[in-house]
């Protein structure tokens, strides 16, 4: 899918501006970036809040993506489209009040799904959205009508999605002689555990030792891969009898017997999902200061924290339903070696939590002093545990650890 979408910028550029391939590269980056920070992202949020947002928090919500994820910006890879896909989807399928809001519906996550496969969890929560947002409001006439409804929904958004998807089931007859309509979760040979080819099941055993990778573009680090090491999960391996595991049945029972350590571990690839690191993709200089975009990311997740602690009692089952379709592929990733764009769904909304979320008529001068002090205590507690786990992961770096400061 995502090649197909780029397909009308590479006529453009082949034909026009052949020497313009960087620039149209960054454009398309740049254009995928801005609908998400720009429009979806805040759409959605009126969407379910039912309240404008002003252009001040707006701005701020773009100025913090822009912050964070500059230099992705720079590249059209399948994280924006994907997560724009999934939010336009939740967007369409919340208070759908048609039946083109089950095929657009339906069309929007196979194309979420075909640029990355892990959006495929998403599905259900988008589902059990379309389905509760125009019944409970414009079916009068019976039950029997109201399922009736329900069931040509659901046969839309099911031929949406295959209209999309057959397109794709004949590339892999065709080229890979595979019926298989995820073909790319097999991976290319590369991704193989005893002979099993499966992307998904190489990469949950390469996490049990390796919390975080970041790509080296510069020449500070020999390599490409700077793979952080885990070395609590590489010792319970090792107690272990290093196992590999071919099956997520295996996999699964070694998760539940060692409860204590595999919830470590979650608990360190969901603090490196959210830990953004470097404002690329591609790093040009592992060794340097990480702590000033550091504590920006800190600043604003605290907030988002805060907030949701304050208004978590506001939410309903819409709202629980469209916060598990942005986390869901996030949960999904954390069994894997982490790298941070895998978490921009939830980060999306952590950002528009501390933006939009921040009650408008709250005032400094209203907030009792004792609640102040408390307030800036629990940042600077907050700030000095993520940074101490930040630093425990730098320090892991394979080859040469790094510190906050280089």
């Amino acid at each position: 899918m995502l090649p197909l979408l780029h397909y009308p910028a590479a006529v453009v550029v082949r034909e026009w501006f052949p020497d313009a391939i960087s620039e149209a590269a960054k454009t398309m980056g740049a254009l995928w970036a801005g609908a998400v920070f720009g429009v979806a992202g805040p759409a959605l949020w009126e969407k379910a809040s039912g309240k404008a947002v002003n252009n001040l928090r707006r701005l701020l919500f773009v100025g913090v993506g822009f912050v964070l994820w500059r230099d992705y910006f720079n590249f059209p890879l399948s994280d924006f489209p994907s997560v724009l896909a999934v939010v336009l989807a939740l967007l369409v399928a919340h208070r759908a009040r048609n039946y083109w809001s089950a095929l657009a519906a339906g069309a929007l996550v196979a194309a979420a799904v075909y640029i990355r496969p892990l959006s495929l969890l998403v599905t259900p929560f988008v589902l059990v959205l379309l389905l509760l947002g125009p019944s409970a409001q414009t079916d009068t006439a019976g039950s029997n009508v109201s399922w009736l409804k329900q069931a040509a929904r659901l046969g839309l958004f099911a031929l949406a999605f295959l209209l999309l998807a057959i397109p794709q089931y004949l590339i892999n007859v065709n080229n890979y002689q595979s019926p298989n309509l995820l073909i790319l979760g097999l991976g290319d040979g590369d991704f193989r555990v005893n002979d099993v080819d499966n992307v998904y099941l190489f990469k949950i055993n390469e996490g049990l030792d390796k919390q975080r990778y970041e790509t080296n573009i510069g020449t500070d680090y020999p390599i490409p891969q700077a793979i952080f090491l885990d070395p609590a999960g590489r010792a319970l391996l090792e107690r272990n009898g290093n196992p590999l595991f071919d099956s997520y049945f295996k996999y699964f029972v070694f998760v539940v017997s060692h409860p204590a350590d595999m919830t470590a571990l979650y608990t360190r690839h969901f603090f490196n999902g959210l830990d953004v690191l470097y404002p690329g993709p591609y790093v040009s200089r592992i060794y340097g200061s990480t702590l000033s975009l550091s504590l920006v990311n800190y600043t604003v997740l605290f907030a988002a924290f805060l907030v949701i602690l304050l208004r978590v009692q506001q939410l309903r089952l819409r709202h629980w339903l469209m916060v598990g379709g942005l986390f869901i592929t996030c949960l999904a990733s954390m069994p894997l070696m982490i790298e941070t764009r895998y978490f921009l769904p939830l980060d999306l909304l952590l950002y528009a939590v501390a933006c939009f979320g921040w009650p408008a008529d709250w005032r400094w001068t209203t907030v009792p002093k004792q609640h102040i002090v408390s307030v800036v205590l629990a940042y600077c507690f907050f700030v000095a545990i993520c940074l101490t786990l930040s630093s425990n992961t730098q320090a892991s770096l394979s080859l040469k650890p790094k510190t906050l400061q280089r």
